[in-house]
Protein backbone atom coordinates (compact mmCIF):
# COMPACT_ATOMS: atom_id res chain seq x y z
CA UNK A 1 0.00 0.00 0.00
CA UNK A 2 3.31 2.51 1.16
CA UNK A 3 4.38 2.01 -2.81
CA UNK A 4 1.31 2.10 -4.38
CA UNK A 5 0.38 5.49 -2.37
CA UNK A 6 4.15 6.66 -3.99
CA UNK A 7 3.31 5.98 -7.45
CA UNK A 8 -0.41 7.05 -7.66
CA UNK A 9 -0.92 10.53 -5.02
CA UNK A 10 -4.23 11.47 -4.60
CA UNK A 11 -5.88 7.87 -5.08
CA UNK A 12 -6.85 6.95 -1.16
CA UNK A 13 -6.54 3.61 0.44
CA UNK A 14 -8.81 1.52 2.01
CA UNK A 15 -7.09 -1.49 4.01
CA UNK A 16 -9.04 -3.59 6.19
CA UNK A 17 -7.24 -4.07 9.18
CA UNK A 18 -6.13 -0.09 9.39
CA UNK A 19 -9.91 1.28 9.25
CA UNK A 20 -13.13 -1.00 10.52
CA UNK A 21 -12.34 -4.66 10.70
CA UNK A 22 -16.12 -5.25 11.66
CA UNK A 23 -18.10 -6.59 9.17
CA UNK A 24 -20.23 -3.72 8.63
CA UNK A 25 -16.85 -1.81 8.25
CA UNK A 26 -15.35 -4.20 5.41
CA UNK A 27 -18.31 -3.99 3.03
CA UNK A 28 -18.44 -0.42 3.50
CA UNK A 29 -15.19 -0.59 2.28
CA UNK A 30 -15.38 -2.55 -0.47
CA UNK A 31 -18.75 -1.29 -1.83
CA UNK A 32 -16.94 2.56 -1.94
CA UNK A 33 -13.64 1.26 -4.13
CA UNK A 34 -13.18 1.40 -7.69
CA UNK A 35 -10.53 -1.98 -6.97
CA UNK A 36 -10.51 -4.41 -5.00
CA UNK A 37 -6.88 -5.86 -4.63
CA UNK A 38 -6.67 -9.61 -2.90
CA UNK A 39 -3.02 -10.13 -1.60
CA UNK A 40 -2.95 -14.31 -2.05
CA UNK A 41 -0.87 -16.15 0.71
CA UNK A 42 -1.01 -19.21 2.07
CA UNK A 43 -4.56 -20.13 3.59
CA UNK A 44 -6.42 -16.64 2.57
CA UNK A 45 -9.19 -18.48 0.85
CA UNK A 46 -9.87 -20.48 3.89
CA UNK A 47 -10.56 -17.35 5.91
CA UNK A 48 -14.01 -16.67 6.61
CA UNK A 49 -13.62 -12.32 6.22
CA UNK A 50 -11.66 -13.10 3.06
CA UNK A 51 -14.25 -15.07 1.63
CA UNK A 52 -16.62 -11.91 2.24
CA UNK A 53 -14.61 -9.32 0.97
CA UNK A 54 -14.49 -11.54 -2.28
CA UNK A 55 -18.42 -11.77 -2.62
CA UNK A 56 -19.16 -8.19 -1.80
CA UNK A 57 -16.39 -7.67 -4.22
CA UNK A 58 -18.62 -9.61 -7.22
CA UNK A 59 -21.91 -8.43 -5.59
CA UNK A 60 -20.89 -4.94 -6.18
CA UNK A 61 -19.04 -5.67 -9.61
CA UNK A 62 -16.04 -4.31 -8.60
CA UNK A 63 -12.70 -4.97 -10.67
CA UNK A 64 -10.83 -7.11 -8.68
CA UNK A 65 -6.72 -7.54 -8.72
CA UNK A 66 -4.81 -10.52 -7.86
CA UNK A 67 -1.09 -10.43 -6.23
CA UNK A 68 0.19 -12.93 -5.27
CA UNK A 69 3.28 -13.54 -2.71
CA UNK A 70 6.45 -15.19 -3.77
CA UNK A 71 8.35 -15.14 -1.23
CA UNK A 72 8.10 -18.64 1.13
CA UNK A 73 9.04 -16.82 3.95
CA UNK A 74 6.31 -14.66 3.81
CA UNK A 75 3.45 -17.32 2.87
CA UNK A 76 4.05 -17.96 -0.53
CA UNK A 77 0.63 -20.02 -2.11
CA UNK A 78 0.72 -23.00 -4.40
CA UNK A 79 -2.20 -21.73 -6.66
CA UNK A 80 -3.55 -25.13 -7.33
CA UNK A 81 -4.06 -25.50 -3.33
CA UNK A 82 -5.44 -22.54 -3.26
CA UNK A 83 -8.18 -22.74 -6.14
CA UNK A 84 -8.84 -26.52 -4.68
CA UNK A 85 -9.39 -24.73 -1.07
CA UNK A 86 -11.31 -22.31 -2.29
CA UNK A 87 -15.65 -22.31 -2.52
CA UNK A 88 -16.95 -23.22 -5.60
CA UNK A 89 -18.87 -19.60 -6.35
CA UNK A 90 -15.71 -17.81 -5.67
CA UNK A 91 -13.19 -20.68 -7.66
CA UNK A 92 -13.91 -18.22 -10.98
CA UNK A 93 -11.79 -15.25 -9.61
CA UNK A 94 -9.05 -17.06 -10.33
CA UNK A 95 -9.92 -18.28 -13.44
CA UNK A 96 -11.26 -14.28 -14.91
CA UNK A 97 -8.28 -12.34 -13.54
CA UNK A 98 -4.42 -12.55 -14.22
CA UNK A 99 -2.43 -13.46 -10.86
CA UNK A 100 0.07 -10.34 -10.58
CA UNK A 101 2.96 -11.92 -8.60
CA UNK A 102 4.74 -9.84 -5.89
CA UNK A 103 8.70 -9.52 -5.64
CA UNK A 104 10.53 -8.07 -2.60
CA UNK A 105 13.88 -7.62 -4.96
CA UNK A 106 13.02 -3.61 -6.17
CA UNK A 107 14.07 -4.23 -9.25
CA UNK A 108 11.56 -6.50 -10.40
CA UNK A 109 8.86 -5.46 -7.89
CA UNK A 110 8.69 -2.32 -10.22
CA UNK A 111 7.10 -5.06 -12.95
CA UNK A 112 5.13 -5.99 -10.43
CA UNK A 113 4.02 -2.03 -9.53
CA UNK A 114 3.48 -1.33 -13.22
CA UNK A 115 1.06 -4.54 -13.62
CA UNK A 116 -1.30 -3.66 -10.78
CA UNK A 117 -1.58 -0.09 -12.13
CA UNK A 118 -2.37 -1.44 -16.03
CA UNK A 119 -4.72 -3.90 -13.90
CA UNK A 120 -6.53 -0.85 -12.88
CA UNK A 121 -6.08 1.43 -16.33
CA UNK A 122 -7.33 -1.05 -17.96
CA UNK A 123 -10.68 -2.16 -16.57
CA UNK A 124 -11.91 0.62 -14.72
CA UNK A 125 -10.13 3.69 -13.52
CA UNK A 126 -10.68 6.33 -16.40
CA UNK A 127 -8.61 8.97 -17.87
CA UNK A 128 -6.90 9.84 -14.45
CA UNK A 129 -5.49 6.84 -13.22
CA UNK A 130 -4.81 5.75 -17.61
CA UNK A 131 -2.50 8.75 -17.38
CA UNK A 132 -0.39 7.28 -14.42
CA UNK A 133 0.70 4.32 -16.65
CA UNK A 134 4.18 4.93 -18.25
CA UNK A 135 3.16 2.41 -21.19
CA UNK A 136 0.40 3.80 -22.47
CA UNK A 137 1.40 5.09 -26.15
CA UNK A 138 0.50 8.58 -27.86
CA UNK A 139 0.62 9.22 -31.20
CA UNK A 140 1.26 13.10 -30.42
CA UNK A 141 3.95 14.61 -28.97
CA UNK A 142 4.73 18.08 -27.83
CA UNK A 143 8.34 17.88 -27.17
CA UNK A 144 11.51 18.03 -29.88
CA UNK A 145 13.51 16.13 -27.10
CA UNK A 146 14.24 12.72 -27.35
CA UNK A 147 12.83 12.28 -23.13
CA UNK A 148 9.48 12.75 -23.78
CA UNK A 149 7.79 10.98 -20.72
CA UNK A 150 7.77 7.85 -21.97
CA UNK A 151 4.41 7.57 -24.05
CA UNK A 152 5.61 9.30 -26.91
CA UNK A 153 6.91 6.40 -28.79
CA UNK A 154 6.62 8.19 -32.06
CA UNK A 155 9.39 10.31 -33.17
CA UNK A 156 8.38 14.42 -33.63
CA UNK A 157 9.97 14.53 -37.35
CA UNK A 158 8.00 11.29 -37.93
CA UNK A 159 4.79 13.87 -36.26
CA UNK A 160 5.76 16.77 -38.61
CA UNK A 161 6.04 14.77 -41.87
CA UNK A 162 2.90 12.95 -41.85
CA UNK A 163 1.20 16.36 -40.61
CA UNK A 164 2.50 18.33 -43.71
CA UNK A 165 1.66 15.46 -45.98
CA UNK A 166 -1.96 15.11 -44.77
CA UNK A 167 -2.31 12.43 -42.36
CA UNK A 168 -4.15 13.98 -38.90
CA UNK A 169 -2.69 11.81 -36.31
CA UNK A 170 -4.93 10.64 -33.34
CA UNK A 171 -5.01 14.10 -30.76
CA UNK A 172 -4.17 16.57 -33.53
CA UNK A 173 -5.93 19.93 -33.66
CA UNK A 174 -8.87 21.36 -35.83
CA UNK A 175 -6.18 22.82 -38.45
CA UNK A 176 -4.31 20.15 -38.77
CA UNK A 177 -7.67 18.22 -39.55
CA UNK A 178 -8.59 20.94 -41.94
CA UNK A 179 -5.73 20.37 -43.82
CA UNK A 180 -6.14 16.87 -44.00
CA UNK A 181 -9.48 17.36 -45.41
CA UNK A 182 -7.58 20.05 -48.21
CA UNK A 183 -4.91 17.35 -48.94
CA UNK A 184 -7.34 14.87 -50.09
CA UNK A 185 -9.69 17.60 -52.06
CA UNK A 186 -6.35 18.70 -53.58
CA UNK A 187 -5.14 15.25 -54.86
CA UNK A 188 -8.81 14.47 -56.33
CA UNK A 189 -9.10 18.49 -58.31
CA UNK A 190 -5.45 17.67 -59.36
CA UNK A 191 -6.31 14.42 -60.75
CA UNK A 192 -9.26 16.39 -62.97
CA UNK A 193 -7.20 18.46 -63.98
CA UNK A 194 -4.80 15.88 -65.33
CA UNK A 195 -7.30 14.10 -67.51
CA UNK A 196 -8.18 17.90 -68.89
CA UNK A 197 -4.80 17.44 -70.56
CA UNK A 198 -6.34 14.47 -72.67
CA UNK A 199 -7.99 16.76 -74.82
CA UNK A 200 -5.35 19.68 -74.80
CA UNK A 201 -3.31 17.86 -77.63
CA UNK A 202 -1.16 21.40 -78.32
CA UNK A 203 2.46 22.26 -77.25
CA UNK A 204 5.18 21.03 -75.63
CA UNK A 205 2.99 20.07 -72.54
CA UNK A 206 2.15 16.45 -74.36
CA UNK A 207 4.44 13.41 -74.57
CA UNK A 208 1.65 10.92 -74.92
CA UNK A 209 -1.67 9.52 -73.50
CA UNK A 210 -0.36 6.80 -71.60
CA UNK A 211 1.44 8.98 -69.42
CA UNK A 212 -0.96 10.79 -68.61
CA UNK A 213 -3.61 8.13 -67.53
CA UNK A 214 -1.07 6.71 -65.30
CA UNK A 215 -0.89 10.32 -63.47
CA UNK A 216 -5.05 10.23 -63.88
CA UNK A 217 -5.65 6.97 -62.61
CA UNK A 218 -2.58 7.25 -59.47
CA UNK A 219 -4.75 10.31 -57.78
CA UNK A 220 -7.81 8.35 -56.82
CA UNK A 221 -5.03 5.11 -55.78
CA UNK A 222 -3.10 7.56 -53.64
CA UNK A 223 -6.41 9.40 -52.31
CA UNK A 224 -7.51 5.83 -51.32
CA UNK A 225 -4.66 4.89 -49.13
CA UNK A 226 -4.73 8.30 -47.42
CA UNK A 227 -8.72 8.09 -46.74
CA UNK A 228 -8.31 4.19 -45.87
CA UNK A 229 -5.42 5.06 -43.45
CA UNK A 230 -7.45 8.39 -41.74
CA UNK A 231 -10.18 5.75 -41.47
CA UNK A 232 -8.72 3.33 -39.43
CA UNK A 233 -6.63 6.24 -37.04
CA UNK A 234 -10.09 7.56 -36.31
CA UNK A 235 -11.36 4.21 -35.34
CA UNK A 236 -12.72 2.76 -31.63
CA UNK A 237 -10.36 0.29 -32.86
CA UNK A 238 -6.86 2.08 -32.72
CA UNK A 239 -8.39 3.86 -29.47
CA UNK A 240 -8.50 0.42 -27.34
CA UNK A 241 -5.08 -0.67 -28.95
CA UNK A 242 -3.12 2.06 -27.66
CA UNK A 243 -4.77 2.45 -24.50
CA UNK A 244 -4.90 -0.95 -23.02
CA UNK A 245 -3.65 -3.79 -25.74
CA UNK A 246 0.17 -2.45 -25.92
CA UNK A 247 2.74 -3.03 -22.80
CA UNK A 248 6.52 -3.54 -24.65
CA UNK A 249 8.45 -0.44 -23.51
CA UNK A 250 11.26 -2.61 -25.44
CA UNK A 251 9.59 -2.64 -28.50
CA UNK A 252 7.90 0.51 -28.09
CA UNK A 253 11.31 2.40 -27.95
CA UNK A 254 12.64 0.44 -31.30
CA UNK A 255 9.50 1.80 -32.42
CA UNK A 256 10.57 5.72 -31.82
CA UNK A 257 14.06 4.52 -34.09
CA UNK A 258 12.37 2.60 -37.09
CA UNK A 259 10.09 5.62 -37.50
CA UNK A 260 12.62 7.97 -37.31
CA UNK A 261 14.59 5.82 -40.09
CA UNK A 262 11.57 5.27 -42.07
CA UNK A 263 10.78 9.18 -41.72
CA UNK A 264 13.99 9.95 -43.00
CA UNK A 265 13.97 7.55 -45.64
CA UNK A 266 9.83 9.11 -47.19
CA UNK A 267 11.07 12.43 -47.05
CA UNK A 268 14.15 11.98 -49.25
CA UNK A 269 12.31 10.07 -51.51
CA UNK A 270 9.54 13.06 -51.28
CA UNK A 271 11.96 15.33 -52.28
CA UNK A 272 13.92 13.52 -54.99
CA UNK A 273 10.88 12.62 -56.71
CA UNK A 274 9.26 15.72 -56.76
CA UNK A 275 12.36 18.10 -58.20
CA UNK A 276 12.85 15.05 -60.72
CA UNK A 277 8.88 15.30 -61.61
CA UNK A 278 9.38 19.89 -61.49
CA UNK A 279 12.28 18.62 -64.26
CA UNK A 280 9.75 17.04 -65.88
CA UNK A 281 7.05 18.85 -66.16
CA UNK A 282 7.34 22.67 -65.41
CA UNK A 283 9.91 23.28 -68.55
CA UNK A 284 6.69 22.09 -70.67
CA UNK A 285 3.45 24.13 -68.80
CA UNK A 286 5.86 27.61 -68.77
CA UNK A 287 7.17 27.31 -72.16
CA UNK A 288 6.42 30.34 -73.97
CA UNK A 289 4.11 28.62 -76.64
CA UNK A 290 1.34 28.83 -73.23
CA UNK A 291 2.64 31.78 -71.75
CA UNK A 292 2.60 34.15 -75.36
CA UNK A 293 0.05 32.21 -76.90
CA UNK A 294 -2.45 35.32 -76.88
CA UNK A 295 0.44 37.00 -79.22
CA UNK A 296 0.71 34.16 -81.84
CA UNK A 297 -3.06 34.28 -82.22
CA UNK A 298 -3.28 31.30 -80.29
CA UNK A 299 -6.52 30.39 -78.27
CA UNK A 300 -6.32 32.48 -74.67
CA UNK A 301 -7.44 29.13 -72.70
CA UNK A 302 -3.79 28.06 -73.56
CA UNK A 303 -2.09 30.62 -71.27
CA UNK A 304 -4.59 29.47 -68.45
CA UNK A 305 -3.90 25.85 -69.73
CA UNK A 306 -0.36 26.06 -68.95
CA UNK A 307 -0.32 28.53 -65.66
CA UNK A 308 -3.34 26.45 -64.07
CA UNK A 309 -1.25 23.32 -64.65
CA UNK A 310 2.49 24.41 -63.55
CA UNK A 311 1.46 26.36 -60.50
CA UNK A 312 -0.67 23.13 -59.34
CA UNK A 313 2.38 21.17 -60.37
CA UNK A 314 4.53 23.02 -58.09
CA UNK A 315 1.94 22.47 -54.93
CA UNK A 316 1.11 19.09 -55.70
CA UNK A 317 4.18 17.34 -56.26
CA UNK A 318 5.25 16.99 -52.91
CA UNK A 319 1.74 16.33 -51.75
CA UNK A 320 0.94 13.42 -54.62
CA UNK A 321 4.78 11.79 -53.26
CA UNK A 322 4.27 12.61 -49.53
CA UNK A 323 0.57 11.45 -48.94
CA UNK A 324 1.69 8.16 -50.56
CA UNK A 325 4.58 7.70 -48.59
CA UNK A 326 3.18 8.92 -45.22
CA UNK A 327 0.50 6.67 -45.85
CA UNK A 328 2.72 3.66 -46.09
CA UNK A 329 4.80 4.99 -43.62
CA UNK A 330 1.66 4.53 -41.07
CA UNK A 331 0.58 1.27 -42.47
CA UNK A 332 3.92 -0.11 -41.24
CA UNK A 333 3.22 1.74 -37.79
CA UNK A 334 -0.03 0.18 -37.75
CA UNK A 335 1.24 -3.49 -38.26
CA UNK A 336 4.02 -2.61 -35.73
CA UNK A 337 1.73 -1.95 -33.03
CA UNK A 338 -0.78 -5.11 -33.84
CA UNK A 339 2.18 -7.15 -33.64
CA UNK A 340 3.13 -5.13 -30.34
CA UNK A 341 -0.34 -6.42 -28.89
CA UNK A 342 0.18 -9.69 -29.66
CA UNK A 343 3.56 -9.68 -27.90
CA UNK A 344 2.00 -8.16 -24.88
CA UNK A 345 0.04 -11.30 -24.54
CA UNK A 346 3.09 -12.97 -23.50
CA UNK A 347 3.54 -11.09 -20.49
CA UNK A 348 0.59 -13.24 -19.16
CA UNK A 349 2.94 -15.99 -19.07
CA UNK A 350 5.74 -14.20 -17.35
CA UNK A 351 6.81 -10.66 -15.68
CA UNK A 352 10.11 -10.85 -17.25
CA UNK A 353 8.93 -10.38 -20.75
CA UNK A 354 7.66 -7.12 -19.98
CA UNK A 355 10.78 -5.99 -18.03
CA UNK A 356 13.26 -7.04 -20.82
CA UNK A 357 11.28 -8.05 -23.81
CA UNK A 358 10.67 -11.52 -25.94
CA UNK A 359 14.33 -11.49 -27.04
CA UNK A 360 16.28 -10.37 -24.10
CA UNK A 361 14.27 -13.10 -22.47
CA UNK A 362 14.38 -15.78 -25.19
CA UNK A 363 18.30 -15.08 -25.06
CA UNK A 364 18.95 -15.80 -21.32
CA UNK A 365 17.92 -19.44 -22.75
CA UNK A 366 16.75 -20.26 -18.78
CA UNK A 367 13.05 -22.36 -18.91
CA UNK A 368 10.14 -20.08 -17.65
CA UNK A 369 8.13 -21.64 -14.34
CA UNK A 370 4.62 -21.27 -16.11
CA UNK A 371 1.56 -23.34 -14.71
CA UNK A 372 -1.69 -24.01 -16.85
CA UNK A 373 -3.29 -20.98 -15.76
CA UNK A 374 -0.68 -18.85 -16.82
CA UNK A 375 -0.70 -20.10 -19.96
CA UNK A 376 -4.80 -20.11 -19.99
CA UNK A 377 -4.50 -15.93 -19.48
CA UNK A 378 -2.25 -15.64 -21.90
CA UNK A 379 -4.34 -17.86 -24.11
CA UNK A 380 -7.54 -15.57 -23.58
CA UNK A 381 -5.15 -12.42 -23.93
CA UNK A 382 -3.81 -13.62 -27.25
CA UNK A 383 -6.74 -14.57 -29.17
CA UNK A 384 -8.45 -10.80 -28.55
CA UNK A 385 -5.33 -8.97 -29.94
CA UNK A 386 -4.95 -11.64 -32.69
CA UNK A 387 -8.22 -10.88 -33.94
CA UNK A 388 -7.49 -6.82 -33.33
CA UNK A 389 -4.51 -7.74 -35.58
CA UNK A 390 -6.28 -9.61 -38.22
CA UNK A 391 -9.16 -6.66 -38.49
CA UNK A 392 -6.45 -3.90 -38.98
CA UNK A 393 -5.26 -6.17 -41.90
CA UNK A 394 -8.29 -6.26 -43.56
CA UNK A 395 -9.09 -2.52 -43.04
CA UNK A 396 -5.73 -1.66 -44.50
CA UNK A 397 -6.04 -3.83 -47.45
CA UNK A 398 -8.67 -2.53 -49.32
CA UNK A 399 -5.93 -0.01 -51.56
CA UNK A 400 -3.47 -2.94 -51.93
CA UNK A 401 -6.48 -4.89 -52.93
CA UNK A 402 -6.97 -2.30 -55.49
CA UNK A 403 -3.88 -1.36 -56.55
CA UNK A 404 -2.68 -5.47 -57.29
CA UNK A 405 -5.84 -5.90 -59.66
CA UNK A 406 -5.04 -3.16 -61.71
CA UNK A 407 -1.61 -4.65 -61.43
CA UNK A 408 -3.08 -7.77 -62.91
CA UNK A 409 -4.96 -5.95 -65.63
CA UNK A 410 -2.14 -4.38 -66.88
CA UNK A 411 -0.13 -7.15 -67.75
CA UNK A 412 -1.72 -8.00 -71.01
CA UNK A 413 -0.45 -4.63 -72.48
CA UNK A 414 2.90 -5.09 -70.89
CA UNK A 415 3.33 -8.90 -72.40
CA UNK A 416 1.57 -6.51 -75.77
CA UNK A 417 4.79 -4.19 -75.21
CA UNK A 418 7.61 -7.28 -75.01
CA UNK A 419 6.03 -9.10 -78.14
CA UNK A 420 7.21 -6.37 -79.59
CA UNK A 421 10.67 -6.32 -78.88
CA UNK A 422 13.41 -3.84 -78.04
CA UNK A 423 14.35 -2.45 -81.27
CA UNK A 424 14.31 0.90 -82.56
CA UNK A 425 10.88 1.81 -83.60
CA UNK A 426 11.13 5.37 -85.51
CA UNK A 427 7.49 5.32 -86.69
CA UNK A 428 6.39 6.20 -83.46
CA UNK A 429 4.87 9.91 -83.03
CA UNK A 430 6.90 10.27 -79.90
CA UNK A 431 9.83 10.52 -81.29
CA UNK A 432 10.02 13.36 -82.70
CA UNK A 433 8.83 15.06 -79.63
CA UNK A 434 11.47 13.56 -77.58
CA UNK A 435 14.10 15.11 -80.13
CA UNK A 436 12.07 18.35 -80.06
CA UNK A 437 11.89 19.02 -75.96
CA UNK A 438 14.72 18.18 -73.40
CA UNK A 439 12.78 17.92 -70.80
CA UNK A 440 10.23 15.15 -71.95
CA UNK A 441 13.65 13.12 -72.30
CA UNK A 442 13.21 13.82 -68.10
CA UNK A 443 9.54 13.02 -68.07
CA UNK A 444 10.90 9.13 -69.20
CA UNK A 445 13.63 8.99 -67.09
CA UNK A 446 10.94 9.88 -63.95
CA UNK A 447 8.18 7.56 -65.48
CA UNK A 448 10.88 4.52 -65.96
CA UNK A 449 12.34 5.52 -61.94
CA UNK A 450 8.78 6.85 -60.07
CA UNK A 451 6.07 5.17 -61.65
CA UNK A 452 3.15 4.20 -59.64
CA UNK A 453 2.48 1.53 -62.39
CA UNK A 454 5.76 0.40 -63.46
CA UNK A 455 8.79 1.61 -61.97
CA UNK A 456 9.99 2.19 -58.33
CA UNK A 457 6.65 2.83 -57.01
CA UNK A 458 5.08 0.00 -58.38
CA UNK A 459 7.64 -2.58 -56.21
CA UNK A 460 7.50 -0.12 -53.13
CA UNK A 461 3.31 -0.36 -53.01
CA UNK A 462 3.06 -3.68 -54.06
CA UNK A 463 5.87 -5.74 -51.90
CA UNK A 464 4.47 -3.80 -48.75
CA UNK A 465 1.72 -6.49 -47.46
CA UNK A 466 4.81 -9.34 -47.85
CA UNK A 467 6.17 -7.30 -44.91
CA UNK A 468 3.93 -9.03 -42.81
CA UNK A 469 5.55 -12.39 -43.33
CA UNK A 470 8.17 -10.66 -41.19
CA UNK A 471 5.75 -10.90 -38.36
CA UNK A 472 4.77 -14.03 -38.76
CA UNK A 473 8.29 -15.31 -39.04
CA UNK A 474 9.69 -13.45 -36.22
CA UNK A 475 6.24 -14.93 -33.64
CA UNK A 476 7.47 -18.41 -34.88
CA UNK A 477 11.29 -18.36 -34.08
CA UNK A 478 10.85 -16.88 -30.80
CA UNK A 479 7.98 -18.65 -29.72
CA UNK A 480 10.23 -21.63 -30.43
CA UNK A 481 12.90 -20.96 -28.51
CA UNK A 482 11.36 -20.10 -25.21
CA UNK A 483 11.71 -22.97 -22.87
CA UNK A 484 9.66 -24.05 -20.25
CA UNK A 485 10.10 -25.47 -17.05
CA UNK A 486 6.91 -27.81 -17.51
CA UNK A 487 7.15 -29.55 -21.42
CA UNK A 488 3.80 -30.43 -21.50
CA UNK A 489 2.88 -27.18 -21.02
CA UNK A 490 4.92 -26.32 -24.29
CA UNK A 491 3.71 -28.06 -26.42
CA UNK A 492 0.31 -27.12 -25.93
CA UNK A 493 1.74 -23.36 -25.73
CA UNK A 494 3.39 -24.03 -29.89
CA UNK A 495 -0.04 -26.40 -30.88
CA UNK A 496 -2.01 -23.20 -29.38
CA UNK A 497 -0.12 -20.68 -31.41
CA UNK A 498 0.54 -22.77 -34.66
CA UNK A 499 -3.22 -22.30 -34.74
CA UNK A 500 -3.09 -18.65 -35.81
CA UNK A 501 -2.11 -17.13 -39.37
CA UNK A 502 -0.37 -14.10 -39.24
CA UNK A 503 0.38 -13.29 -43.06
CA UNK A 504 -1.88 -10.95 -44.94
CA UNK A 505 -4.61 -12.67 -46.88
CA UNK A 506 -7.55 -10.79 -48.15
CA UNK A 507 -9.97 -12.18 -50.70
CA UNK A 508 -6.89 -12.98 -53.76
CA UNK A 509 -4.05 -11.22 -52.72
CA UNK A 510 -2.41 -14.30 -50.61
CA UNK A 511 1.27 -12.22 -49.35
CA UNK A 512 2.91 -14.99 -48.19
CA UNK A 513 6.88 -15.86 -48.40
CA UNK A 514 6.15 -19.18 -50.72
CA UNK A 515 3.78 -16.96 -53.27
CA UNK A 516 5.89 -13.97 -53.26
CA UNK A 517 7.94 -15.00 -56.52
CA UNK A 518 4.62 -15.31 -58.43
CA UNK A 519 3.94 -12.00 -57.63
CA UNK A 520 7.68 -10.54 -58.03
CA UNK A 521 7.58 -12.40 -61.48
CA UNK A 522 3.84 -10.16 -62.36
CA UNK A 523 5.87 -6.75 -61.24
CA UNK A 524 8.76 -7.98 -63.96
CA UNK A 525 6.48 -8.44 -66.53
CA UNK A 526 4.97 -5.05 -66.05
CA UNK A 527 7.72 -2.94 -65.35
CA UNK A 528 9.85 -4.76 -68.22
CA UNK A 529 7.06 -3.90 -70.54
CA UNK A 530 7.21 -0.56 -69.79
CA UNK A 531 10.82 -0.51 -70.41
CA UNK A 532 10.78 -2.17 -73.66
CA UNK A 533 8.10 0.36 -74.88
CA UNK A 534 10.96 3.00 -73.66
CA UNK A 535 13.98 1.50 -75.07
CA UNK A 536 11.76 1.37 -78.29
CA UNK A 537 11.78 5.16 -78.35
CA UNK A 538 15.13 5.92 -76.95
CA UNK A 539 16.89 3.92 -79.78
CA UNK A 540 15.09 5.54 -82.38
CA UNK A 541 15.77 8.80 -81.05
Amino acid sequence: MMILTARLPGVSFWLDIEQDPTEKGMRHGVQNSKDVLIYLTTGLVESKYCQMEMRWALEFEKNIILVMETDERHGKPSIDTLITSCPPDLKHIFAENVIIPWYRDPEFREISVEKIIRARSVKKAGPTVLAESTTKLKFMTRSKSSDSGGGDVFDWTFVYFTVLCGVALPGAGKKTKAWSMAVRIILLTCGCMCLSRVFTTEGPALWDTGTIVQIVVAHPIIFLFLHVTLTILKSPLIADLLENRIDAPVEAKLLRLKTRIGTCVAALLTVSLSFWGWAAYLPAFFDMYYLESASQQRPATLLLFGLAHGLTWVLILPLFFGSLFASLLMMFVLQELSFMALLTSFNELSPEFTGTGITATVATNSGLNINELDLYHFQVSFIENWKIYKALQWRASIPFVVFWFLEFGLMSWSLWSLSQGFEADPSDPRVDRLRENWFLRVRLSWFLGSSLWFGAGAWIVALTPFGVSYYAWRMEMQAKQILFTHPGLRHSFLAFLAGFDLNFRVLFLHATVRLLPLYVCILIVNTVGFDADAVRIWRAV
